[in-house]
Formats: C-alpha cells, structure tokens, sequence
C-alpha cells in the first residue's frame, strides 16, 4: 500500500503526474474515469455525499456540477463505510533496469509491482546477473529518461531506436534485447544504451531541442487515461527528453475560491425581491442602461429600508445575469474577476462572517495604526479564519500555465465527459490589506514610473504572456505581497511556502473598483491556523512589519546587479527581483514568480520617487 496525502492529489500531485514511491516505484495517478469506478462503489453504499463538495462560483466558472474530494483510505471496521478505496495509479515509466548489470525490461501499465528483480539474464559483451543466486539479484529500477511534448502527452524514451540510431536491428532482435550501461564518467556520455546485436548509442546529445526528430514524433501517448503505443491517437509534435523528476515535467493548474457567508437576512430578501419586480416591470426603458438603471433602483431601495445598497445591488445584478444568461443557453463569462475576486473583495472589506462560520474577518481602519500603515493603506482586514476551494482542473507540462487563460490549458482529463473535478478544502487564516486609491492614483502619475512599467511590457511583449495587460497597480500590489511574505516568515512562524498570496486588483489602471491583496496560510494540516498570522497584523505589530519590510527591501545581496536589472527571472520578466529579494517558492505565487519590481516599492538610488512608500 503506498500513501499519499488528501490534498497532494490537487497539487503538486494531480492526475498525470509522476509519483515517486519507497523501494523504487514510480506510478503515476490515473483519470477520472478510474476514479469513477471509486466513487461508484461508494455509491453503492449510498455514501457519496461524504465526499461531495460544493463552491457555487467555482461550478459556475468551470461548468461542473460538483467537486469531489479524493477518497481517503479506511480500514475495514464494524458499520464503517466506504472503506477500502484506493487512488487509482498506472505505471510510469514503462521501462526499468538493473543497476548491476543494466538489463532493461518494458512493463505494462497495470503490471504488479512486486518482486520487480533482475532475471540474470545472460550477456556476452559485458557484466550479467546470471551468475549470482537469485535472492542476491537487484531491484529493478525505473529509467531517469522519458518524453514529453506541449500538447501534455507523455512517453517513455525510445531507448530502442536510440540504440540503433534509428535504423533496424541487424540481428531482428526485439526491445528485449537492450540493456542500459553506466561507465565512469558522470556525464551523459557515460551512460549508453546496448543492443545485443551489438549497436550502441551514449545519451550525449539526448537533451538537444531536435535530438529524437528522426527517429520519432509524440504519439499522443496519455498513460494516466490507458492510452499508450497502439492506443494512442497520435499528435506529431518534437519529443522533448526530460528526466522523470525534473521540474518541467508537469505544472498543476490549480482555481482557488474563498468562501462567503450567505447572511441575506429576511429584510434584505424581500428588498431583492422588491428590485427585482421593478426591474421587470419597466421592461424596454432600461435597454442600454439598464445595469446603471437597476444600481438606481437598489439604491433607492437598500437607503428605504436601511441596508446596504453595493449588497443589495449585487445580488440583484447576479441573480439577473444568471437568469438571463441561462434563458438564453449560453455559458457564463469566464471573467475570474468579476464572478471569483470581487464579492471575496467586498466581503472581507465589509467585516463579513462571524466566529461560527467558516469566514470571519474584523476591519481595522488605517487611523488605528501609525503613520507607515495609515499613509499608505485604506483598510486592513484580520482574517480570523478562512475556508478555501481548491480545484485541480487540468496540467501542462514543459512551460507553466499562462495565468490569463487558464481555462485553455485544461487537459482532457477523462475519456468520457464528467461533471465534477477533485477538489480539497483547506482552513487558515490571514490578513487583508486595502491600499488607498488616492495615494495610488497619484503614484502611478509618475512619469518614471511609467517608464519602469514600459520596460517590463516590453519584455512581457517578447515572452509568451504577451497579451497581458499590465497595471502599474498590479505589479506594485504583487511585489508587496512578496517581499511582505518573506518578512512575515521571519516574524510569525510559518514558513514563506505556507503562506501564499491572493491578488485582488482591476485590469485596468483606471478602475479603482479591487486595489487590495490578501496574505493567508490554509492547509489541512498543522500549518493551517496557528494564529500567527493575524497577530502580526493588529495595530502596534504591523508597523514594525511594514517597516523591517521596506528597510529590507531597499538593498539586496544581489545589488547593484538587481536593482538595476532590466530583465530578469522566469522569461525575463521581472527588473528588480531576484532569489535573494523578492522570490518565493511555487506554492506562494500566483503567477510563476513574474511581474516583479522592487524599485516600485523603494524606489532606486538615482529616482526614489519611484517607489509608492517614498512618495
């Protein structure tokens, strides 16, 4: 039995991923067409529900009916239900080899994995097992090499053709035939792949761009779906060589959501029900104005019967845009922003929650704090607790997903259409901070500032994420999440990979509707809720926070090299920002550590304007 955690399924382990196991075993987690077969048995027993979780924002934007939580494993027991289940894997790579003697063998995708030991085969050109007793053979083990492409699909390597160098075994021998032999140079030249026949070929050159551009193309090969050598649908595209545990094999795409209370009292239901009535009553006035018409009306009627008018509104505009668009059969508008971010953003800023449910946050106004919290920042937000979705939706593998289109990345990640994607919730804590439009606004007026901004679009322009628009307010808001981070880990006890960030900002610079960013920790294990974060940020520790920040900020190790940077980081697209300053790990960063700048935050030597807490 191989164990793995609940929430590593989502990531960085989902579906089409290479798991590496104790006693040298790599699998990697099957499609959800095996864990239907889970999730039926479960229903048998009428206890699916248990696993059965609902985001209603998150259903909306992905077009799911449900999510699932993957199935944990239970011991069997006296009336306990759903015991017994198991993740579904496959095995991956296929190809395995003695360490001793270098005898490979390709396995099938569901063969057993026990007692995988050398057989002692026989080989006349070099070093064999056969002469030792068969309990003193090795453990097989699985290659380092395999292949993948940018359509996702993931092969073995093709240690048959490379062998013979793409031409045809003069002896007709089969793929039984190769062993795999390790010299004394540490480097790829050292290892080369033998053919009984006698051909040979080292893995110097393997990692080129175009090495296997003769002897093969992708096959479309999808193991975790069963889809491999003749099941494969086939794809055309260069094979890439990478090592089975190299970074760029696979990136998760991961939707995250924050829940919110549904608190709509009694009062607030009929004023809904009263706007509502009015909208369809005045029919034909309303073409072309009608949103504007119906904020009017809301306001007109939150102020007569004393509730707040932007909820009020809200609920209206959803509950319309929602009818309207299902009577016309189309899907909702995959605008992140608008249907995720902005009701988290307005909920934590009215205070929203309470100690019994799973949100609950307290605002501090900025006058409650001293000058470097209050200069700079409208309102804060203590975050008692926090519940958050998390939905693994798909992968891709040799670049990472492209954080504007999430939505194209997703992979096929079953046969058959299903309605529902593995998701996990995880609690913490954390702490808001709402930045003062006004001081902004001012900041971003900044000729040098501008320029800076101009410089990163250029080379956002050069890179693959080059039809994203860039805020000035973002790329600020995003390098304070950073370096706040990095401090925070130093001051409140957790470490900087569990506490992540969640960017609240408007595409364009002229909306003032999202300037705000919320720095939280949420897992399901003992880094979950400690209650260090929130005590950072109270009046009286913040500003020492805030200012240990900006003083850090204004040198790094790496200085004069990153602050006078013109490109750097992922696909160069960071100026000052670098490892020793302003990076965080993967699990931290919303965007792949890119659109990074720390001159906007202390500005430089030459123009300290630039930077917004100098200004």
């Amino acid at each position: 039995m191989k164990k793995i955690r609940q929430s590593q399924l989502i990531s960085p382990w989902g579906i089409g991923q290479i798991v590496n196991f104790p006693n040298n075993v790599s699998l990697m987690v099957a499609g959800l067409d095996e864990w239907n077969n889970v999730y039926n048995w479960a229903s048998v027993e009428n206890s699916l529900d248990e696993f059965v979780i609902h985001e209603e924002r998150l259903e909306k934007q992905l077009g799911v009916k449900e999510f699932r939580l993957p199935p944990e494993y239970r011991e069997v027991k006296n009336k306990q239900k759903n015991t017994s289940l198991t993740i579904p894997f496959v095995n991956f790579p296929l190809w395995y080899y003695c360490p001793r003697c270098g005898w490979m063998v390709k396995r099938t995708l569901y063969s057993n994995n026990e007692n995988l030991q050398c057989k002692g085969k026989k080989y006349k050109y070099g070093l064999s097992c056969s002469n030792l007793e068969k309990k003193k053979r090795p453990q097989l083990i699985p290659v380092r090499f395999i292949t993948v492409c940018s359509e996702g699909h993931i092969e073995d390597f093709p240690f048959y053709e490379w062998a013979h160098k793409g031409q045809e075994c003069k002896k007709g021998f089969g793929e039984k035939a190769l062993r795999m032999i390790t010299g004394k140079s540490s480097s790829l030249a050292g290892i080369s792949i033998h053919c009984e026949c006698g051909a040979y070929n080292t893995m110097a050159g393997a990692f080129g761009n175009k090495s296997l551009e003769k002897f093969k193309k992708c096959s479309g090969s999808r193991p975790w779906l069963g889809e491999v050598n003749e099941k494969a649908k086939g794809c055309g595209k260069n094979l890439h060589v990478v090592q089975r545990g190299a970074s760029n094999v696979y990136f998760p795409v991961v939707q995250g959501a924050i829940y919110l209370p549904k608190n709509t009292d009694q009062n607030t239901e009929k004023a809904l029900e009263q706007v509502l009535n009015v909208y369809k009553q005045s029919g034909s006035l309303m073409e072309g104005s009608k949103w504007g018409v119906l904020k009017s009306f809301s306001y007109a009627i939150a102020t007569e019967r004393g509730i707040d008018p932007d909820k009020l509104y809200d609920l209206a505009y959803s509950r319309i845009f929602e009818k309207e668009n299902k009577e016309k059969k189309i899907k909702l508008k995959k605008n992140f922003d608008t249907e995720i971010r902005l009701p988290e953003y307005k909920a934590i800023l009215s205070g929203a929650g309470a100690d019994n449910q799973e949100l609950y946050v307290k605002v501090k106004k900025s006058n409650e704090y001293k000058d470097i919290v209050s200069r700079y920042f409208k309102n804060i937000g203590l975050v008692h607790k926090l519940m958050e979705t998390r939905v693994f939706m798909g992968f891709t593998r040799l670049e990472p997903p492209d954080y504007q289109n999430r939505m194209i990345w997703r992979r096929q990640l079953s046969k058959k259409p299903v309605d529902w994607l593995p998701a996990v919730q995880v609690k913490g804590e954390g702490i808001f901070f709402e930045f003062d439009n006004n001081q902004l606004n001012r900041w971003v007026q900044n000729p040098l500032v501008q320029k800076r901004i101009e410089e990163l679009e250029y080379n956002l322009s050069k890179s693959r994420f080059n039809d994203f628009k860039l805020n000035p307010k973002f790329v600020l808001i995003h390098t304070f999440a950073h370096l706040l981070i990095n401090q925070l880990s130093f001051e409140c006890g957790y470490g900087s990979s569990s506490i992540r960030e969640r960017i609240y900002c408007s595409k364009d610079s002229a909306d003032d509707s999202m300037n705000g960013v919320l720095i939280y920790t949420a897992s399901n294990d003992s880094e979950g809720s400690m209650g260090g974060l929130v005590r950072q940020g109270i009046p009286g520790r913040l500003e020492n926070v805030i200012y240990e920040l900006l003083e850090n900020a204004k040198w790094c190790s790496s200085d004069p090299v990153c602050i006078q940077s013109k490109g750097q980081g992922p696909d160069s697209c960071n100026l000052a920002a670098c490892h020793n300053c302003a990076l965080l790990p993967e699990t931290s960063c919303e965007f792949g550590n890119r659109i990074l700048d720390r001159a906007l935050i202390v500005g430089t030597d030459e123009h300290e304007s630039v930077g917004f807490f100098s200004c």
